[in-house]
């Protein structure tokens, strides 16, 4: 009897426990990564179980949760993807690999685009971008322009590495210091984030690094370049040295960048970097210059997601003109200080202050004008709402800013001030959509550089800007599968100093043939109607850009790409065909050959590339 009753005990003790357990769901967790190693974000994963189907969206990390009993596979489906099916192993999280379509899933040319693209000059691989115009020349410098729908007539703010490469004795971000193939990250933003940044953001911003998350490529070329590039590091620090040379320049420049953390989820980042470029094409039109700059950023998240950050940096050149030297030079040092709050509806405010320094010396052209030096003293406020919906993304913002010259010729100072402020609203409906719209409207200014201030001014105690003003609207469809076309009409009325307007009219098409093939056109037709600064005909005058780029890439195998474009050249039609090919000698190393026709001359290059980290 006693046991009968110690197995019944015993069988309900079990019985109890096991309750429970079978009442327990299991759970398979795992990430999305595409064939670069970086991660899906909304990307959906789905799968069968004893109680029907489940699915669930991949976060911010590209990481997901499922819960479900006898879940034997996933399903993993993206925008721009190929679906994928995935093995789950029992106790092992999932690690699924998608092929992501880049040409579909990224407006400007990826990191391995970049990495991959025959181009010496890196704005010539951005102009790849849909709707981006860029205006080359043969002058050594400033050099090339490029421009956002080419609403400025010279061009966009280049940010480079985190500071604001831009020369306000030229009234330009000059191109001509960077090496081929040393920047691995590039992105165009548009003029509506104009307010942020200030001076020259009339054409948009141009905002590259030679650190990517995950990539670090370095580079042996030999042929009609002289190409190296080395990096070492993690995603946390790294160093990137570069060199870059032919019988017509020479480029060189290395940058350095850390992340510490530190406590309270804070951070402090900081970069610096030097670069020097020398045209010696002919003694008569020669060109040396250097820039270097160093920057800090501090961010407190848990202090209103508070964001500190300064600036320096020095620039100087000596180029002729003929036969006669001209020096000048520039330097800039600022602060910044940023709030924002969280959530789909967030507010943000920044305060800011820059000061720029700079000289040119003109004494030595026939007839030659005075020597000009002068200080411009910058301070922004900005402030605004982004609001954020499966069916919108809206951004409404407004920046004053407050510009006092100091300086001028001879040595005589005449001080000139003024204040302005300039409205934003960009609005993307339907993002997520197979039908989508952006309506953009927006304020900016360029100011006037030093020569246009105190040399060719009729009134140098007036600061002779000129404002703009930004309408525009893009409409776009995709299967959100192969396909993605787009359409743009934008247009730019300026006042002041030049008086004028810029109309923009393009249309692009994307089609991913195959996972493996992708095929990329754009054409853009924009009608630039502003002096050259207050006087004479307009600068840019009617202009048509397009280009057509074939992609073949299987991924870690075999690349190819072909390119056809018609950019400006000197303010003429340009028409040339560019081409690279690379393949994997091993794992992370690649072999290369490319050919690009620059300035009507054909670079033919071959090496090595290595992607390591």
């Amino acid at each position: 009897m006693n046991r009968l009753l110690d197995g019944a005990a015993v069988l309900l003790l079990v019985a109890l426990v096991a309750v429970p357990a079978g009442a327990q769901t299991p759970l398979v967790v795992g990430s999305v990564r595409d064939q670069h190693g970086s991660a899906v974000v909304g990307a959906t994963v789905s799968a069968r179980t004893l109680q029907g189907e489940v699915a669930a969206s991949t976060d911010a990390s590209g990481t997901f949760a499922l819960q479900g009993d006898g879940i034997r596979a996933v399903q993993v489906t993206c925008r721009y993807c190929a679906a994928a099916f995935v093995a789950v192993v029992p106790e092992l999280p999932v690690v699924a690999i998608v092929r992501r379509f880049d040409a579909l899933a990224d407006d400007s040319p990826t990191p391995w685009d970049l990495a991959n693209l025959p181009y010496a000059h890196v704005e010539s691989s951005i102009a790849l971008r849909p709707f981006t115009l860029l205006a080359q020349t043969s002058a050594p410098y400033p050099g090339s322009a490029l421009s956002d729908r080419g609403l400025a007539p010279n061009g966009s703010l280049l940010v480079d590495n985190g500071a604001a490469n831009y020369d306000i004795a030229a009234g330009q971000s000059p191109y001509q210091f960077i090496p081929a193939q040393f920047e691995a990250s590039a992105v165009v933003h548009d003029a509506t984030n104009a307010y942020a940044y200030g001076d020259q953001a009339a054409g948009g911003i141009v905002d590259v690094t030679p650190f990517a998350a995950g990539l670090s490529p370095e580079v042996a070329t030999l042929g009609s370049d002289l190409i190296a590039r080395v990096q070492a590091g993690s995603d946390d620090a790294g160093v990137v040295l570069a060199s870059f040379s032919n019988n017509q320049e020479s480029r060189q420049r290395g940058d350095v960048f850390a992340r510490l953390p530190l406590p309270a989820e804070e951070s402090l980042t900081i970069a610096g970097g030097t670069e020097q470029s020398r045209y010696y094409d002919s003694p008569e039109d020669a060109f040396a210059g250097s820039f270097s700059f160093a920057n800090a950023t501090f961010e407190m998240p848990r202090a209103l997601n508070l964001t500190l950050s300064t600036v320096m940096d020095r620039g100087n050149y000596y180029w002729t003109a003929g036969e006669y030297p001209i020096p000048t030079g520039w330097s800039d040092s600022g602060f910044s200080a940023g709030i924002h709050s969280n959530g789909n509806v967030f507010g943000f405010a920044d305060a800011a202050i820059r000061s720029s320094t700079g000289f040119d010396d003109l004494q030595a052209l026939p007839y030659g004008l005075p020597r000009v030096g002068a200080t411009l003293v910058q301070t922004r406020g900005d402030a605004g709402v982004t609001a954020r919906g499966n069916d919108y993304t809206i951004t409404a913002g407004v920046g004053a800013f407050w510009f006092n010259y100091a300086g001028g010729t001879l040595g005589v100072s005449q001080p000139a001030r003024t204040a302005l402020a300039v409205p934003s609203l960009d609005a993307r409906l339907f993002p997520n959509g197979k039908w989508s719209v952006t309506l953009q409207g927006s304020g900016s200014f360029t100011l006037p550089t030093f020569e246009e201030q105190y040399v060719f001014s009729p009134d140098s105690y007036v600061v002779q800007l000129e404002r703009n003003t930004l309408g525009a609207v893009q409409l776009n469809y995709t299967d959100a599968n192969r396909v993605r076309v787009s359409f743009e009409q934008a247009w730019q009325n300026v006042t002041g100093a030049s008086s004028g307007k810029i109309i923009s009219t393009g249309f692009s098409a994307i089609w991913q043939i195959a996972p493996a093939l992708a095929l990329r056109a754009w054409t853009m037709h924009a009608t630039d109607g502003i002096p050259l600064y207050a006087a004479g005909l307009p600068f840019g005058g009617a202009s048509t850009v397009n280009a057509l780029w074939l992609t073949y890439d299987t991924a870690g195998a075999l690349r190819a790409d072909v390119v056809y474009r018609r950019d400006l050249l000197d303010s003429l039609p340009f028409y040339h065909v560019d081409g690279s090919i690379s393949g994997p000698i091993d794992r992370r190393v690649r072999w290369y050959a490319g050919v690009e026709d620059r300035q009507r001359r054909t670079f033919v290059d071959v090496g090595v590339r290595f992607f390591g980290r």
